[in-house]
């Protein structure tokens, strides 16, 4: 199963932990909900069930996100990105004590020169922190983010690049069809939408 396939059947379980029937939301309603634990109040959990649906998440988490499928090329497209010189950040919306199992178990760590949790700065996307800390740990000047670019598969992506006030490029691949609505998606004007690694790569190495 893709990582996002993963993600939301875990967020599944864990409103079901909370006593929600996670049955009553669509894919594309739960996906929507995945940025922040506190976001489940409007699924109908309690604020004081947030803890709990936090803590069993991150459980799941562990045990399943290292073994989620990866986009095929997605592991070669970052090895061409680090052989050409480039340099390279991830930054995850995921806490930090999720986001290390996936990344160790990927060997991911291997690729990047830098490598940013949801819980290493202050606010999530669409917020910029982030992506600004990346920069800022990368050693990127201000007036050298022209040359940084920023991609991601979610509104929020788009949003948080051109709140760091850089580019940012929409990978939308057809699974996020039955997930996401691209054409709302396509309204915060991503410079740049591929549907596969392959595209990334090829432009790499044109």
């Amino acid at each position: 199963m893709s990582f996002l396939g993963v993600w939301i059947q875990i967020f599944r379980e864990c409103l079901e932990h909370v006593g929600i029937d996670s049955s009553a939301f669509a894919d594309d309603e739960i996906a929507k909900h995945t940025h922040d634990w506190s976001a489940v109040v409007e699924l109908g959990a309690q604020p004081q069930d947030i803890a709990a649906f936090g803590e069993h998440a991150k459980i799941l988490a562990n045990k399943r996100l290292p073994d989620a499928q990866q986009f095929p090329l997605a592991y070669e497209t970052l090895q061409a990105i680090q052989s050409s010189g480039r340099n390279l950040a991830i930054f995850s919306t995921m806490d930090r004590v999720m986001f290390d199992p996936a990344m160790r178990h990927n060997n991911l760590n291997s690729l990047t020169n830098v490598a940013i949790a949801g819980t290493d700065v202050p606010n999530r996307k669409p917020q910029p922190d982030g992506i600004l800390k990346a920069l800022a740990d990368l050693g990127v000047a201000q007036k050298d983010f022209g040359n940084a670019v920023y991609m991601g598969d979610k509104d929020t992506d788009i949003q948080a690049a051109h709140n760091a006030g850089i580019d940012a490029i929409l990978f939308f691949p057809p699974i996020h069809q039955t997930i996401y609505d691209k054409t709302a998606t396509l309204l915060h004007k991503p410079e740049s939408v591929i549907a596969s690694w392959q595209e990334l790569l090829d432009s790499l190495t044109a």
